[in-house]
């Protein structure tokens, strides 16, 4: 699957603001967002395949 070229830069973006953190908590704050937006797009994704389904 590709990622669209928005989302690349946007992928790139976010990896640097992680390189350049030296704030500990910062990056387990981000990591608790990453967590939750991973889990809301599996559920959004499930929801998407059985709507199209039923």
């Amino acid at each position: 699957m590709e990622i669209a070229l928005h989302q690349q830069f946007e992928k790139q973006r976010l990896q640097g603001v992680i390189d350049q953190t030296g704030d500990l908590q910062e990056l387990k704050d981000l990591a608790k967002q990453l967590v939750e937006l991973y889990f809301k797009q599996k559920a959004a994704t499930a929801w998407a395949v059985e709507q199209a389904t039923s």
